[in-house]
């Protein structure tokens, strides 16, 4: 195992592609902190990744919240005492008031309440904080851990809705712009790194369109091209792998290659 006892933090982790992570890093030989805001479901995930043999810590964290962030990353220096990777994940276009949709049709009428000429600042503001903001808090506070230890890897998870020229549905405005922020904090935090000949390396997936809590009232035929959250493992083994992956590079999980490849090759 090439990640053996090493220490992730993965946001988001109670469901998804979060909860997927948090399992694949513990087969992989990893202790995982499992953070999002429902205490219950984080418990359920970490309960899962100690079946497996591994450690676990399940933490209540609120990732727009910079003092949960903070207690999220003293907390699990308390427990493990070192941080080794860190996932932002947690997010998605209708964050903080996701359920699960009965029809593609729902989805819709809930996305044009959303669009830059009906939205309203509160929500704009609690999208783009979950989807970005988010990210920035956990990276800014794992920064120090990771530089006085040597070494880390962060991972963000961005969205093609964020990428230029990428099909988005209306009512994605914040949402899209969030993410495209996310994929640029990463190019150009991987650069500062880099300059600062700092061991630490910074990427983010794309995963596409995956099925996952949101979805899981639809049916069938409206899931047809959706991926499952375990799917993303390739990629993020991919990018975690320093022999293979490169610092500063959105990774698309469909396709296996960097956001400039795929532009280069109209993808």
């Amino acid at each position: 195992m090439k990640h053996k006892d090493k220490v992730a933090i993965v946001t988001g982790a109670s469901m998804g592609i979060g909860q997927a992570m948090a399992y694949i890093l513990a087969d992989e030989g990893c202790h995982v902190v499992c953070a999002a805001r429902s205490r219950d479901k984080i418990e359920q995930t970490a309960e899962a990744i100690r079946a497996k043999g591994r450690r676990a810590l399940a933490l209540q964290t609120d990732v727009s919240d910079k003092q949960s962030i903070r207690r999220m990353i003293d907390e699990t220096m308390r427990e493990f005492g070192r941080i080794d990777i860190l996932i932002n994940n947690a997010g998605g276009p209708l964050a903080g008031m996701a359920r699960p949709l009965e029809s593609s049709n729902e989805f819709f009428d809930i996305m044009e309440k959303l669009t830059c000429s009906n939205i309203d600042d509160k929500t704009w503001d609690m999208i783009f904080n979950i989807n970005f903001y988010g990210a920035v808090y956990a990276t800014r506070a794992v920064l120090p851990v990771m530089t006085q230890q040597g070494s880390g890897h962060i991972i963000n998870i961005s969205s093609k809705a964020g990428k230029i020229k990428a099909d988005v549905v209306p009512g994605m405005i914040s949402y899209a712009s969030a993410k495209a922020a996310l994929s640029r904090f990463t190019e150009v935090l991987a650069y500062e790194l880099m300059c600062e000949v700092s061991p630490i390396r910074v990427n983010a997936i794309s995963p596409g369109n995956v099925a996952v809590t949101l979805h899981q009232n639809l049916p069938p035929e409206e899931l047809e091209g959706y991926r499952k959250p375990e799917d993303i493992k390739d990629i993020l083994l991919f990018v975690l792998d320093p022999e293979k992956s490169v610092s500063g590079e959105i990774y698309g999980s469909e396709t296996m290659k960097t956001w400039y490849e795929e532009i280069q090759e109209g993808i």
